[in-house]
């Protein structure tokens, strides 16, 4: 980018120092090439900062402490919140470490919460855990590590396995799911409840991926 470019950029204050869209602002490059080009020997380029977090290594995350949906009297998995992981996010090699909170309002009858992965932004797909919420208690904390083993192998803590963390011991093999990262995932959080007078919801959820 020659000298006349950057002044033009500056004047119609285009350069920013602060991001306000990841997915729009872009981050201008230069290469050094091995022709001149109006007396200057570098060629630029763009990418949004999205791509160029990505492209270092930068672990991306997803963190929501929105309220998701009301989940009332309902005895299927019922979706209360959801975050989009897309295409070509997780590689092979990755890690993806998942943990959500839910509240509960009402001590009638047992309630689940549960984590779903699936190309549309519908419960459905893989299930990767489930945590039962005893009527009396009104809280519940769930974490998950998916380790990204292959391009047809994300392995995870078998859902039959106490439902509420990583950190577990059991006799039960390891879940391995054939998840396509390279197309968009959404990550689900949904509840059930038995009694029509209890209600859940997702509180928190937050999501990172870590670059192997």
């Amino acid at each position: 980018m020659d000298i006349l470019n950057w002044v033009y950029l500056l004047k119609n204050k285009l350069v920013k120092t602060t991001v306000q869209d990841p997915t729009q602002d872009l981050v201008i490059l230069g290469g050094n090439v091995t022709y001149a080009k109006r007396g200057d020997k570098y060629q630029s380029y763009g990418m949004t900062v999205a791509d160029f977090k990505l492209a270092i290594g930068d672990n991306p995350n997803f963190i929501s402490t929105t309220d998701g949906t009301n989940v009332t009297g309902v005895t299927v998995v019922t979706k209360s919140a959801s975050v989009l992981i897309p295409a070509n996010t997780v590689k092979v090699g990755d890690s993806v470490f998942i943990r959500t909170r839910g509240r509960k309002v009402g001590t009638n009858a047992i309630s689940a919460q549960s984590i779903y992965i699936n190309p549309t932004d519908v419960i459905g797909g893989f299930p990767i855990t489930l945590n039962a919420i005893p009527n009396t208690s009104l809280y519940s904390q769930i974490s998950r590590t998916l380790v990204v083993k292959s391009a047809t192998v994300t392995e995870t803590i078998s859902i039959n396995t106490g439902g509420v963390d990583d950190d577990a011991t059991t006799s039960n093999a390891v879940s391995n799911w054939n998840i396509d990262w390279t197309i968009d995932q959404y990550i689900l959080f949904g509840f059930t409840n038995i009694s029509a007078a209890d209600a859940t919801r997702t509180s928190y959820y937050e999501v990172t991926i870590n670059k192997g």
